[in-house]
């Protein structure tokens, strides 16, 4: 907003104070009572990248619930109207427009309550990351953020300009800094300069702060002690939903300034979360010169608190979530929204009796519903008998449809297609990746036909080492499992079983020897170490960077663990070719991690 325009549009409900001239102003406040109270709402919203009319519709109703709740302050996610992350939407100027059109457009619809709001600014050349103010049909103030984080998953310095105003707003008495996500992980960022400098009573920050295992506890830690060195209330809104490898699972907070919880949201689940704040706001007394800092950009709100008369709030059951059934609901979130988001109605899996299928299986009818989701048994040769009737029992427990479409004739096909060129050559790998290849094939044939979305059950175990087939058990258009290391796919089927009160994995799949089934007799152990063992090196290699001294820690020889490294780092070719798949790990594969396919670096 022009600061000389902001002076001139009396007819506006908010003024910011020009800068040359903060020092002079007469204070507009409300005259403030001994103790004022403010009742907050915090939207925990999903919403679905670039598609506009969606968040605005969901904005507007959120809008109509807490006026009708008697809020007087409602907090929206970081990218609200864009969705987050938008990514090279942002370079779109059309993309920006519609951004900007809506927020207008949403404004008209905003009251009696103060609504902050997540979009993308352009003024001039530079493109910000911003937080509206929405107050009686304008947008009535801005703030731009100053942090922009840019490692990890994080890419928004390749998009956004940082801002450089710490902003508040004020409110019947009650001042409020304004923080976006990553402004409030820095202790020392303008968090403490709007609530040490500016004398903030509240900082809220709105935030798309995605998800990995233990992400929420550690997150809800510095907040709560953000709130002590502040000595403040703090009001965080965080993003709901699934947004392609990524999941944000809200877990937002209100809490108070000796660092206790005034309200939480839930995990994984899109609401609304109400809390009264009783503020005496010694630090904002009506006309003192020191209630506005000249380094910090200073709104002031004419309007009336909703007062006393408003509807009880009622006690909310917050779930605590052991570290297995967060991840489940993440995988769950992330699958369910990739599925609806991208416009399909079912999703097709193909079953080998092994327990990645069936825990794929599993997270899919808990995404869409059983009625939605359709399995398919590809056996060979090879296949067992007891692997058939691992993936019937498992259907019939999961209630979803099965489908048997046997291989043999078409691997007898390509044997005699190939029979000249490979005459005189002993049978090798080649054969058994022709047999998964033959079974990508006829799962995409399904997709292309049916509209199936087929989601492939490759773990984070085998992607990393490159224990899959390019184009055969890789092929489909979204790998649920793919972050998950092969103990918590264990873990993770454990859970469920015993979260359900009765058996839906068979007993057999949990406790049978892991086998691709290609060759008689094949074992995943003849190929890698055991996962127990796997899984750690994986986890120090990938996950933090660990070099070889660190890795002989694990215990296997050298020669051993140099073998797995190779691995690794000679299957990057095979992951770029792989679909998406669902973060759950401090680093995953693609937007975590980035290594270049051709590289001749040894660890």
């Amino acid at each position: 907003m022009n600061k000389n325009r902001a002076v001139k549009r009396k007819p506006l409900s908010l003024k910011r104070a020009p800068r040359k001239t903060q020092k002079k102003a007469k204070v507009l406040d409300d005259k403030v009572s001994s103790q004022v109270n403010l009742r907050v709402v915090v939207s925990q919203m999903n919403s679905v990248v670039g598609d506009f009319n969606h968040n605005a519709d969901r904005i507007k109703n959120c809008l109509k619930e807490a006026e009708k709740f008697g809020a007087d302050l409602i907090l929206f996610p970081e990218l609200t109207l864009t969705g987050y992350p938008p990514e090279d939407l942002l370079l779109k100027d059309d993309f920006i427009a519609k951004n900007k059109k809506t927020l207008k457009q949403l404004a008209l619809g905003v009251k009696g309550i103060v609504a902050v709001v997540g979009y993308a600014e352009k003024s001039k050349r530079n493109l910000y990351n911003s937080a509206a103010l929405l107050h009686k049909g304008k947008v009535i103030g801005n703030y731009r953020k100053m942090i922009l984080p840019n490692y990890g998953v994080f890419d928004e310095k390749r998009y956004f300009v940082e801002g450089n105003e710490p902003t508040c707003f004020v409110v019947n008495g009650i001042k409020i800094g304004l923080t976006i996500c990553e402004d409030i992980w820095d202790e020392n960022g303008p968090g403490k300069q709007v609530c040490k400098e500016g004398q903030a009573d509240i900082l809220i920050n709105i935030s798309s702060s995605p998800y990995f295992k233990g992400k929420g506890k550690a997150r809800e830690e510095m907040i709560c002690q953000r709130a002590r060195q502040y000595k403040v209330y703090i009001v965080y809104a965080n993003l709901i939903g699934g947004q392609d490898e990524l999941v944000f699972d809200g877990h937002s907070l209100v809490v108070a300034p000796d660092g206790t919880f005034v309200a939480k949201g839930n995990a994984f689940e899109e609401e609304m979360i109400y809390a009264d704040l009783k503020i005496c706001p010694k630090r904002a007394k009506q006309n003192s010169k020191k209630s506005i800092n000249s380094s910090i950009k200073t709104y002031h709100v004419s309007t009336k608190l909703s007062g006393d008369s408003k509807p009880v709030i009622l006690k909310r059951r917050v779930r605590r979530l052991n570290s297995t059934e967060e991840v489940f609901k993440a995988l769950v979130l992330g699958t369910r929204d990739y599925i609806k988001k991208n416009g399909f109605g079912k999703a097709t899996i193909g079953l080998s009796g092994g327990i990645d299928s069936a825990l794929t299986a599993v997270i899919a009818v808990k995404a869409i519903g059983s009625e939605n989701v359709v399995g398919i048994t590809m056996p060979s040769n090879y296949s067992s008998r007891g692997s058939l009737d691992d993936s019937e029992t498992l259907a019939k427990n999961l209630g979803i449809r099965i489908v048997s479409l046997p291989i043999t004739d078409v691997m007898l096909s390509y044997d005699k297609t190939l029979s000249k060129v490979f005459k005189n050559l002993p049978s090798d790998v080649t054969e058994e990746n022709l047999q998964a290849r033959i079974r990508g094939t006829i799962m995409m044939a399904l997709s292309n036909k049916m509209g199936w979305l087929v989601l492939t059950t490759g773990n984070k175990s085998e992607f990393s080492v490159g224990y899959c087939t390019l184009y055969g058990d890789m092929a489909g258009g979204f790998a649920v499992i793919k972050d998950v290391p092969k103990q918590w796919v264990y873990r993770l089927s454990q859970w469920i079983n015993k979260n359900e009160g009765h058996t839906i994995i068979p007993e057999v799949i949990l406790t049978k020897e892991p086998s691709a089934e290609l060759r008689p007799g094949q074992k995943d152990i003849d190929s890698l170490p055991p996962y127990s063992t796997l899984d750690k090196i994986l986890a120090r290699y990938i996950e933090e960077d660990q070099g070889m001294d660190a890795l002989r820690e694990v215990g296997l020889p050298i020669k051993e663990i140099k073998k797995i490294v190779t691995l690794v780092d000679n299957s990057e070719y095979k992951r770029r070719q792989g679909p998406p798949g669902i973060k759950i790990t401090p680093k995953a594969f693609g937007k975590d991690r980035r290594l270049p396919i051709t590289n001749s670096y040894e660890p």
